[in-house]
């Protein structure tokens, strides 16, 4: 009796499963930006994400499940990690993706576990990182390298980590059947004193090119109108990020 009903439950959970998650014969997933309604659109529905930020290089492999059970059961549905280039090239062209580091298994079980992506790719990444994830060995190649501009010794590297990065995301965006409904571009440039819109230029176009038109690509900037002065790129959607109880983020926010 017991078995019977076990596996009635695990025929439910299957239905339903399938149920919420098959997409119609032909019809093409999507995920994008309603200006007129201020919403998100998931296949061409209203959506709205509660997310949560846990960084695949920062929790062992074998917890990132429980963890993941965790997030769930707190009522998050979304699931923001950065990818932080020193850790996958830690020698110049000498790439590691395994165990630990295996961003795409992460994303993929994410999406086992019912999460969408929030995907913040970098280069520059910040997130308390030495150089902000950045190689070490960029400076070892030319202590004078300007980072984080159009400088042609930091973009030469900048464009050889895209060339091999991007190809492995773009399987994984949610237009493709993977989890990630927008990936981020920078980080908080608008913080930084360079201000050089040919490189956040060439990093816009970088990413469309690698990644197509469909994905939301989007840039994240300190909540005040400065910070966007540098930060807000044409073709790039802007988002702010702001502290609690900060009044003036809030008010550019309502904006």
């Amino acid at each position: 009796m017991m078995a019977k009903q076990a596996l009635y439950v695990l025929l439910l959970t299957v239905l339903l499963y399938v149920h919420f998650t098959e997409q119609k014969v032909g019809e093409k997933r999507s995920f994008t930006i309603d200006y007129e309604k201020d919403q998100w659109l998931k296949d061409g529905e209203p959506f709205r994400y509660i997310a949560g930020a846990m960084h695949y290089f920062r929790v062992p492999k074998p917890y990132w499940k429980d963890r993941m059970a965790k997030m769930a059961a707190a009522g998050l549905n979304a699931i923001q990690t950065y990818i932080s280039w020193n850790m996958h090239e830690p020698q110049p062209g000498v790439y590691n993706f395994e165990d630990g580091n295996d961003f795409a298994a992460y994303l993929q079980l994410a999406q086992e576990m019912g999460f969408v992506v929030i995907l913040r790719v970098g280069p520059y990444i910040d997130s308390e990182r030495d150089l902000g994830g950045l190689p070490f060995w960029l400076l070892q190649k030319n202590p004078h390298m300007r980072l984080r501009t159009n400088d042609p010794s930091y973009l030469q590297y900048v464009d050889r980590w895209l060339d091999v990065l991007l190809p492995k995301v773009k399987p994984l965006l949610y237009v493709n059947g993977g989890p990630v409904i927008t990936v981020q571009v920078e980080n908080e440039y608008g913080s930084y004193y360079a201000c050089d819109f040919d490189y956040m230029h060439h990093l816009r176009d970088k990413f469309r090119q690698q990644l197509g038109k469909d994905v939301v690509l989007f840039t994240t900037d300190g909540g005040t109108e400065g910070f966007l002065k540098c930060g807000k790129v044409d073709g790039l959607y802007s988002t702010v990020d702001f502290g609690s109880g900060s009044l003036r983020s809030t008010k550019l926010l309502l904006q």
